[in-house]
């Protein structure tokens, strides 16, 4: 009697799991190249996907965006983003590129967090009497975030940044420079406020 009342948790409970197995499928479909085990809780919005590799035992948080960018406004880009193996988005992240993203494995972000590798506009004066979304997408270079950091709550990286092994980007942080390995960055603009030993 013990081992059908088992079975029967054990169906209902991978019945249960079907609209979540359905959901990741229908979001992580339009992903380039994808790893084995991943999920993605929605909504969420990819763009670009053929420009986006994830590697393995991925979840994704909802309402993340990830967006490469192949054109803009007449502009062509070739953007990549590559997503290592077991990295945990939480919900409401925001990645984009037009140059290029790469995140290691075992990285973990917390919710609302902002990676970008572009900016519209490059802060000329010339631009400053266009309105900002006529501006064209510009590149200071790409962002690298390096194997096991932890990118805390509400964190913004911008263009040409290198996260370096194992780092902690503090809540809140806005990184605008390069992270040294083995560092707690915070404040905006994010400095070194710890190294680990």
């Amino acid at each position: 009697m013990d081992s059908l009342k088992s079975s029967i948790k054990e169906m209902i409970i991978k019945i249960l799991q079907i609209p979540e197995v359905l959901k990741s499928w229908f979001f992580l479909r339009k992903v380039g190249e994808i790893g084995q085990d991943c999920k993605i809780m929605g909504p969420a919005k990819i763009i670009g996907g053929e420009y986006i590799t994830i590697g393995d035992r991925f979840y994704g948080g909802s309402n993340c965006r990830i967006e490469a960018w192949e054109r803009y406004k007449g502009q062509r880009f070739t953007p990549q983003i590559r997503i290592g193996n077991d990295v945990k988005i939480n919900s409401a992240c925001h990645i984009g590129a037009i140059n290029r993203i790469e995140i290691g494995n075992d990285v973990l972000f917390g919710s609302h967090v902002f990676i970008t590798d572009h900016s519209h506009g490059n802060s000329s004066e010339q631009e400053m009497e266009v309105p900002p979304d006529k501006r064209d997408l510009f590149s200071k270079g790409e962002v690298v975030i390096e194997d096991k950091c932890w990118v805390c709550e509400n964190v913004i990286i911008l263009p040409g940044v290198h996260i370096g092994y194992s780092s902690i980007i503090a809540a809140g942080a806005v990184v605008t420079k390069d992270v040294p390995a083995g560092t707690i960055v915070a404040g905006n603009p994010a400095r070194v406020v710890k190294t680990l030993q």
